[in-house]
């Protein structure tokens, strides 16, 4: 998910964090729970888990607050996590998974055909070398040809 929000380690762990919290406080209200989360005693936890300063943490929940996902931001004014982060832990942690889909066929680029006159000359391995791999057999070689469907949606 980093490579979409582009945070850094400081950000990720305070934002994991407050994903866990959401997470153990889901009982009360949305609205509360975020008050809750982001009250001065929690964020006081948080910044002595995470053994980060209190400006440096005001300055990490500010720029959380500016980045955004799907044009949402992270945290709103309200405090309230973005809906895509709040999401359960399976038994091993988090577990993040991204399905890319592929929308449309690429290109297909045709192969030159090298015929044997078009060969280059060979290319002599310098003298250092004790053996000269370009004339070892080729145990084998093949080639693929299959394409990949659109999927029915």
């Amino acid at each position: 998910m980093n490579f979409m929000l582009g945070l850094t380690p400081q950000e990720r762990d305070v934002l994991a964090e407050l994903i866990s919290l959401n997470n153990e406080y889901e009982a009360l209200p949305e609205e509360k729970r975020a008050k809750f989360i982001l009250s001065t005693d929690v964020r006081k936890e948080i910044r002595e888990d995470l053994g980060i300063a209190e400006k440096q943490f005001n300055v990490i929940i500010s720029k959380l607050r500016k980045k955004t996902m799907f044009n949402k931001p992270l945290i709103d004014d309200k405090n309230i996590l973005h809906p895509e982060l709040r999401y359960k832990p399976d038994t091993d942690g988090y577990r993040i998974e991204v399905n890319l889909v592929m929308t449309a066929n690429p290109p297909k680029e045709e192969k030159p055909v090298i015929k044997e006159k078009e060969k280059k000359e060979e290319v002599k391995p310098p003298k250092e070398y004790k053996h000269d791999a370009s004339k070892a057999p080729v145990v084998e070689e093949q080639e693929f040809d299959f394409t990949i469907e659109i999927p029915d949606e």
